[in-house]
């Protein structure tokens, strides 16, 4: 009797087993409406045009060698998709609880958010802490410019300075 039910229930549970696995990037295509992925998935099987389905208004593109998280629709391995892409070497380690902070691959993980060359930071204490080279602020025709090497820069056709008594603008 269990060998029945064993022999019923396999095929069901080679299906749970292919719906999730867990894959390493190896090439990003970024060119289309949706980021498509090689990856080498367990057991060296490799998988071409996996999509990477994104959260709505963020986008980011992994660098081969990123874990990413594939689904399969009904286990079929020939209808998958990656979900998520996480870099274990590359995550910023210095976050106090609840912080939060946008990165590239050109930070030291171990740098603070003060000297994180490309970093957003924000702070669990209400703190905002951007770096970079150059902040390029653009409202209409008017830009507003900080740029390490040139200083501050404004094109604007009108300039203003209101000061405030401290009790708003």
């Amino acid at each position: 009797m269990l060998d029945a039910l064993g022999r019923v229930l396999a095929p069901m549970s080679r299906a749970l087993d292919n719906m999730v696995g867990r894959a390493v990037i190896r090439l990003v295509q970024a060119g289309g409406y949706t980021q498509q992925l090689q990856a080498e998935l367990s057991a060296g099987e490799t998988k071409n045009d996996l999509d990477l389905l994104e959260p709505y208004g963020f986008t980011a593109q992994p660098l081969p060698g990123a874990i990413a998280v594939c689904l399969f629709v009904g286990g079929e391995r020939e209808n998958g998709a990656a979900i998520l892409a996480h870099d274990q070497g590359r995550r910023p380690r210095t976050l106090a609880p609840g912080d939060v902070a946008l990165y590239t691959d050109q930070d030291d993980p171990a740098a603070s958010a003060d000297d994180a060359p490309h970093r957003i930071t924000l702070g669990r204490d209400r703190s905002v802490i951007l770096r970079g080279k150059r902040f390029s602020f653009k409202c209409g025709d008017q830009e507003m410019i900080l740029d390490e090497a040139e200083g501050f820069i404004v094109r604007a056709s009108r300039v203003q300075v209101i000061k405030t008594d401290g009790g708003g603008p």
